[in-house]
């Protein structure tokens, strides 16, 4: 049987790839350094996904998996041996993987070297060219050379949103996992090495371009924006924000903007396509068996302001594009009124605005020039509301 490996056996990995690679015919192999789960994949050789939506409540069990420990010497050979790869660790974790990968790599090489594909299902734009950087920085010559013809390094943009699971839960079944129906895994398809596996799900696009752009600045821009104006109605989740109709609107025409500005940029793509992708993600943020929270989505707004990321990333795309993004600043401008004492980096933000001042603080956390365009929308919206 074909083997993949999963480094990272969290949400996205058992939830989403993993489950996905199982499904296509592959023997599982998690690597992870959670010995709950790593001890519980490799006895159960399964696991049970829980698909839940409004409409349908579902269980799967996921069969011909085990677990490594990602600190392992096997973690080494079962990089080396296997025959697809994908992460799902995080971006602060992904550096600390690198070494392990590259001795896979290394001990691939020395075997014969068969290509590796490796999807790196990570919430990082860019991600395949940093990952490339660590890899090459480790390699010789006669390696390198071998990566460039065999190391396929595939970003995938993640639009599987995946619930929380109560206590009971955990403590009943460690291993299962929670998801929503949404099953489509758009990648690169210029960054694979060889033949495009056939996976099921799998979305291959160029210029993918377009995918990080829709994931960051519609979906995650729109998810955002729920959160901040649900907080200041008062509400815990975000289906309950959603389901106001102000909100409905605010959240729906942000939304529309960033349409606007991706179909300028890529007229090939027709706007209906865009358009559909809307409207399922504002009925995917009204999945009540989500339960997903206000507090989670709303969480660190400090990095949601940043220039480069979802909020104001978005409002810059836009005015690029020629499109005006009026809705878009009433959710950064929300977002930094966002005052939550469990949230440190919310706190943060309100004290420093306290200090320093609101013009100040723009250009700090999202490097925003208070005479700029886009700062004097944000500082006009922001002023009315107080």
């Amino acid at each position: 049987m074909k083997k993949a490996v999963m480094y990272g056996a969290g949400n996205i990995g058992r939830g989403f790839i993993g489950k996905i690679f199982a499904e296509s015919g592959y023997e599982v192999c998690f690597l992870d350094i959670d010995q709950v789960l790593i001890q519980g994949l490799s006895q159960k050789r399964s696991y049970t996904v829980h698909t839940v939506s409004n409409d349908e409540d579902d269980y799967t069990t996921v069969v011909g998996v085990y677990g490594v420990d990602g600190r392992s010497r096997q973690a080494i050979e079962e990089i080396a041996t296997c025959d697809i790869m994908a992460t799902a660790v995080g971006v602060n974790v992904l550096p600390h993987i690198i070494p392990n990968i590259v001795l896979g790599i290394q001990l691939r090489i020395k075997r014969g070297g068969k290509p590796l594909n490796i999807i790196l299902a990570e919430n990082q734009i860019d991600v395949d060219q940093l990952v490339g950087e660590w890899i090459s920085k480790e390699l010789s010559e006669t390696e390198k050379k071998w990566a460039d013809e065999n190391l396929g390094l595939v970003e995938a943009s993640i639009g599987r949103m995946i619930p929380p699971l109560t206590e009971e839960e955990r403590k009943k079944d460690p291993l299962l996992i929670a998801v929503e129906p949404y099953e489509s895994l758009p990648v690169n398809s210029l960054g694979f090495k060889g033949k495009i596996p056939e996976l099921v799900g799998l979305v291959p696009f160029s210029p993918f371009d377009f995918y990080v752009k829709r994931k960051l600045f519609l979906h995650n821009m729109g998810h955002s924006i729920c959160a901040y104006l649900g907080h200041e109605k008062g509400y815990e989740y975000i289906y309950e924000a959603i389901e106001d109709s102000e909100v409905y609107l605010v959240v729906s025409q942000a939304m529309e903007e960033s349409v606007k500005a991706l179909h300028k940029e890529y007229p090939k793509i027709p706007i209906k396509e865009i358009e559909e992708n809307k409207e399922d993600l504002l009925y995917r943020f009204g999945n009540r068996a989500l339960k997903d929270t206000i507090f989670r989505v709303a969480g660190d707004p400090t990095r949601k302001l940043r220039i480069n990321d979802r909020l104001v990333g978005a409002a810059l795309y836009c005015l690029n594009q020629g499109v005006i993004p009026e809705r878009i600043v009433e959710g950064i401008v929300s977002a930094y009124h966002y005052n939550q004492p469990r949230d440190p980096s919310s706190v943060g933000v309100q004290k420093m605005i306290d200090q320093y001042g609101i013009e100040e603080v723009l250009e700090r956390v999202s490097g925003i020039e208070r005479d700029s365009q886009l700062g004097e929308m944000i500082l006009r919206k922001y002023f009315q509301k107080i």
